[in-house]
C-alpha cells in the first residue's frame, strides 16, 4: 500500500511546476530533499517509498515519545475494558469486551490522529 501511495505522490509531483511550493505535497517534497540531498523529482521511486515509510515511522515514534502509547484497564463502570491515549490536548477513549480489543481500538485512533486523520 505504501509503495503504491508513494508512486502516486511522485506522479502527482511530476505534473506540478514546483512540487515544493504545493501546499499539500510541498512539505513531503522538502522532507525528501532534506533527507536525500537532491530535489524530490530527481529521486527514484524507491526513495519516495523509503522516504514515506521513514516519515510515517518518525511521526509515530515521535508521538510515542511525546504522548506515550495507549493503555488499557478494566472498565470501572461496567464489564469489559477501557483504553485511553493522549494526542495533544485530546484524550482518546475506546471500550472493548477484552483488554486486547479495547487497546487495539485506542491504538488505531491514536495512530490515525498522529498521522493527521
Amino acid at each position: 500500500m505504501i509503495r503504491r501511495l508513494a508512486r502516486l505522490l511522485r506522479e502527482v509531483a511530476r505534473g506540478l511546476p514546483d512540487p515544493e511550493r504545493d501546499p499539500d505535497l510541498g512539505p513531503f517534497c522538502t522532507y525528501l530533499r532534506q533527507r536525500y540531498g537532491r530535489h524530490a523529482l530527481d529521486l527514484p521511486p524507491e526513495a519516495w517509498e523509503e522516504g514515506l515509510l521513514a516519515l510515517i515511522a518518525e511521526t509515530i515514534a515521535d508521538g510515542w515519545d511525546r504522548y506515550g502509547a495507549p493503555s488499557a484497564a478494566r472498565d470501572p463502570e461496567g464489564e469489559g475494558y477501557i483504553a485511553s491515549a493522549e494526542v495533544g490536548p485530546e484524550t482518546i477513549l475506546a471500550r472493548g469486551q477484552t483488554k486486547r480489543e479495547a487497546y487495539r481500538e485506542a491504538r488505531r485512533a491514536w495512530v490515525k490522529r498522529l498521522l493527521g486523520g
